[in-house]
């Protein structure tokens, strides 16, 4: 039981792991406005799935409820247009118009965000030090009953 308890926690952290780089990666390149692909810097969005998880053992005959783990699906760019911002002086600015393309990305927003991947990785980092406690426990009780 514990082995699956440990398994969703890591699989919660290492999502979150991902989603909290990919938040820092859009900061990071919230003024980018040339990339290889061509273009700004297009904002990216972790996509999370919930996977069945089925305990192994006697635990899966007592517990039928069906758990569930999480995993990434994917990394999607965000294909909204850019943000157009007037900078004539900017050498990525349209030579008539003097417009630049910038990011689709709000600092807020992904600030917003970051600490609620945050909080969700601390949560399950808690599930994985309460579950060693309750582990630790149980061992004491049964080496002393």
């Amino acid at each position: 039981m514990f082995s699956t308890i440990f398994n969703i926690a890591a699989n919660a952290m290492s999502a979150n792991r991902l989603r909290i780089n990919t938040i820092a990666s859009n900061i990071a390149n919230a003024e980018t406005t040339r990339t290889p692909e061509g273009g700004p810097y297009k904002r990216r969005d972790v996509v999370f799935s919930a996977t069945d998880i089925k305990p192994e053992g006697f635990e899966n005959v007592l517990d039928q409820a069906t758990l569930k783990s999480v995993k990434v699906s994917a990394v999607t760019a965000d294909n909204s247009e850019p943000t157009l911002v007037y900078d004539p002086g900017h050498p990525d600015a349209d030579k008539v118009t003097g417009m630049v393309a910038m990011p689709n990305i709000n600092p807020v927003t992904e600030m917003v965000n970051l600490m609620t991947a945050s909080n969700a990785y601390k949560a399950a980092a808690e599930v994985v030090t309460t579950t060693k406690e309750m582990s630790s426990a149980l061992r004491g009780i049964a080496e002393r009953g």
